[in-house]
């Protein structure tokens, strides 16, 4: 890492630090600079006690994707739904790779200090129609290693626990309490999607977030787009956040008090006017 940027991460750890980057970007944004750098400065729009957490986790690891499969404008979405969706309990990512997002995930759970991460995969580079990833090859054909040293550098490995094996066999046997947040990022198949929706959902909180990735897959967007807003148990809200992200919150039922229902229909907003659907 740059001298720089060991010194801007220290810069926004602090709270002065953070609202003084957060004026000066804003009012060169406004002038019409830095319009082609939305990330990381993006981040300054969060709190401080988010903005340190995750320059914390850039001083250990780097931001960009890597080895990861998600660009950093999702990973930021990501990191903002994990670190302020405002319901208690652990969250769980149904497709880890090499742990990119889950470190993510597990900082954004850090900075609230609120629950366990729970990383499901086969570890193998499993994808739709059982066939494997090539780029697992360069990992020796299983990724685990890789995963649990990206896990160790991010300096997450008390709130991270993988779980191998293939996600409907997990859900089966998840025993980690309500979920707060739900990642389905694994077999983009119509019929992956939804075994990992109605076999994961049961254990997602009420008021809890569900999140699919690559909705710019086909078959993706056709089982999302087929989700009815009449089940008793989603709501498709916030929606489109991302051109390739979107998300439904489960329904919040007689056990979630009013001030919660207040706050997950507040926590919407700003993440549903993204993109249109």
């Amino acid at each position: 890492m740059s001298v720089l940027g060991k010194a801007y991460y220290a810069l926004c750890g602090t709270r002065w630090g953070h609202a003084a980057a957060r004026w000066t970007v804003g009012g060169l944004r406004r002038a019409g600079f830095l319009g082609r750098f939305q990330f990381p400065l993006d981040a300054l729009s969060l709190d401080h006690r988010c903005v340190r957490a995750l320059t914390t986790l850039w001083s250990r690891i780097h931001w960009s994707s890597g080895d990861g499969m998600m660009p950093a404008e999702e990973l930021l979405a990501m990191y903002r739904f994990a670190a302020t969706w405002p319901v208690r309990g652990a969250t769980v990512e149904v497709g880890a790779w090499v742990g990119l997002t889950t470190s993510y995930l597990a900082a954004a759970s850090a900075s609230r200090d609120d629950g366990k991460v729970y990383a499901v995969d086969t570890f193998e580079g499993t994808k739709e129609g059982g066939t494997h990833y090539p780029s697992v090859a360069k990992f020796g054909g299983r990724t685990l290693d890789a995963f649990e040293d990206q896990i160790r550098r991010a300096g997450m490995t008390d709130r991270v626990t993988p779980l191998v094996g293939m996600s409907g066999e997990v859900a089966e046997r998840y025993a980690g309490g309500p979920i707060r947040m739900l990642l389905i990022d694994a077999d983009h198949s119509y019929e992956g999607v939804r075994a990992d929706f109605e076999r994961w959902s049961p254990h997602v909180a009420p008021g809890g977030l569900i999140v699919f990735h690559d909705y710019l897959i086909p078959d993706v967007a056709h089982f999302i787009d087929g989700l009815d807003e009449d089940r008793d148990e989603i709501i498709i809200d916030p929606g489109r956040v991302l051109p390739n992200v979107f998300a439904v919150t489960r329904r919040a039922g007689p056990i979630m008090t009013a001030s919660v229902r207040a706050d997950v229909s507040v926590s919407t907003v700003g993440y549903a006017h993204v993109v249109s659907p």
